[in-house]
């Protein structure tokens, strides 16, 4: 285990600093600083381009789009002050905020849409999520104009029913309106200059990075609801402190470092019966799976992949992770979800002694099955451990690698991997749940033809009933396939010290610091 050391953890001045105009300052005496306890560095400050999921946190307190995820998971308006869909489907047209600043002071337009939407369809950007609005992975937008200065329209090539979430999702940066001074004059990445309430500060890897208050941000009218409504920075900065492990961040939080950090299911008895603090739980759309490469010479094989699933306990993997405080689940899609039904409930059974029938009728023979793992907060290691001893138990021979997340992330990009312990950031609709494992890219493992054309039908399809149908059939083509073994949805828990008042958790796994407040 690393070294730690309380006095020194918030006191290092050596590292790196974000380039960035304008820059804030180091930490001034007599502001207000909520310290966080962060798992890692942020891979980046490019919305939807350098990302992962805790990147896409903090992203999205710099940065803002049209449209945003309620509390409820209903796409509600941000920078759009309303939006009118036509009645063919195919015509999206949004009315602006009027007032809205950007950080380096120049108020939005709809030319500041029309300059971001350009460039995130520029290929040589490598948006995250290009394939979503080019045709190649659903509907294409066939055109984007400004009609006023505070009017832009989207058209599109066929009813939608994800084109407003994919503009929201978090992992597609919120489409977030950017000011072209975000680039240099070469095009190059400097800083994103967004809207939201919260700016970048100081960025030290390895150490901690900083959110600052935007003095002038314009607070929407409604009330705070998820990433939409009104975003009130009650505090002068928030510190992200990069503490990797557990142990280090509980030792953080007990010595007075950190004001709010997430714990393990082990440690909450711990923390609740402390007269300083509380533990806050947070059931998530955050879905843990072991995803099992299908291109793998020996997980091809359906027969292999069938013995994996019936050699694994879900119920155990999920007692012993959560303490006992998670719920199985055998689907991608969340329990929370309206579209979470019988269908989904079911999964590959617990069955040892047909795991082992499955490894004959594979012509197993004893052939190393490598688990990718990490040490990052939220299981991925100790599920792994559990899996290993499941497997073994049936003949499998079963070898863990723990690796560092952004290399884990590399091997997730490429699918150069057999089997991997994995955590998906939250998906808020039933397609995309599914959306994020199908498909012919490296990363996605349900690559079959039929897969593919449900999938497309269930993100175009609208009405309830019918959508329902598409989403029970992939989960049915799922179980069939077994291209991941769906463990649970992430419970989170959070030590917050009783100094810190309006920290919610949200069911979209992501944690919200405006509204947030430090009393004495």
């Amino acid at each position: 285990m690393k070294q730690f050391h309380s006095t020194t953890i918030l006191s290092c001045l050596t590292g790196l600093t974000l380039a960035a105009a304008p820059l804030q300052a180091l930490a001034q005496d007599g502001e207000k600083v909520l310290n966080y306890a962060f798992s890692q560095d942020i891979r980046g400050t490019q919305p939807g381009v350098d990302r992962d999921g805790a990147t896409d946190t903090a992203q999205m307190h710099v940065v803002e789009g049209l449209v945003g995820y309620a509390t409820d998971f209903s796409i509600k308006p941000v920078l759009a002050d309303s939006y009118e869909i036509s009645d063919d489907g195919l015509t999206y047209t949004f009315k602006l905020r009027e007032g809205v600043k950007f950080h380096n002071g120049e108020t939005m337009t709809a030319e500041n849409v029309k300059w971001s939407w350009d460039r995130y369809m520029n290929p040589e950007t490598k948006w995250r999520c290009l394939s979503y609005f080019d045709g190649s992975n659903g509907v294409e937008v066939t055109s984007m104009e400004v009609v006023d200065p505070l009017t832009v329209v989207f058209t599109i090539s066929a009813p939608s029913a994800t084109f407003l979430g994919n503009m929201a999702r978090f992992d597609c940066g919120a489409t977030a309106v950017l000011h072209s001074d975000s680039v240099d004059a070469d095009g190059k990445w400097i800083a994103p200059i967004g809207t939201g309430p919260f700016t970048f500060g100081d960025i030290r890897p390895g150490q901690y990075f900083d959110l600052v208050k935007f003095d002038d941000y314009s607070v929407d009218d409604g009330p705070a609801d998820g990433y939409t409504g009104a975003k009130i920075a009650m505090v002068d900065r928030v510190r992200f402190n990069i503490l990797d492990e557990a142990a280090i961040k509980k030792t953080a939080f007990l010595a007075g470092d950190v004001d709010i950090t997430s714990i393990d299911g082990a440690d909450y008895e711990e923390i609740d019966g402390l007269d300083t603090a509380s533990v806050l739980t947070v059931q998530t759309a955050v879905w843990e799976s072991f995803l099992i490469n299908v291109r793998d010479p020996l997980l091809s094989k359906p027969a292999m992949r069938k013995a994996i699933a019936h050699a694994l306990d879900r119920d155990t993997i999920v007692e012993v992770a959560t303490e006992g405080r998670g719920t199985p689940n055998a689907s991608p899609v969340p329990p929370m979800s309206s579209f979470y039904g019988e269908v989904e409930q079911q999964g590959p059974e617990y069955d040892p002694e047909l795991a082992k029938k499955y490894l004959e009728e594979a012509g197993y023979n004893g052939e190393e099955l490598v688990i990718i793992t990490s040490n990052r907060s939220g299981g991925y290691f100790e599920r792994s451990v559990i899996a290993q001893s499941m497997l073994a138990a049936v003949g499998i021979n079963a070898k863990i690698e723990t690796i560092e997340w952004g290399t884990q992330i590399d091997l997730y990009n490429s699918g150069e991997y057999q089997m991997m312990s994995f955590a998906y950031s939250a998906r808020l609709d039933p397609a995309l749940s599914f959306e994020m494992i199908t498909g012919e890219e490296g990363r996605k493992v349900l690559r079959t033809p039929e897969a593919l054309a449900t999938l497309e039908k269930a993100m175009s399809i609208s009405e309830p009933v019918e959508r329902q149908k598409l989403i029970d059939e992939l989960q049915v083509i799922f179980n069939e396939e077994i291209p991941a073994y769906s463990i649970n949805h992430r419970p989170q828990f959070f030590a917050v010290s009783d100094k810190v008042k309006g920290f919610n958790g949200w069911g979209a796994a992501k944690e919200i610091f405006w509204g947030v407040e430090l009393v004495d």
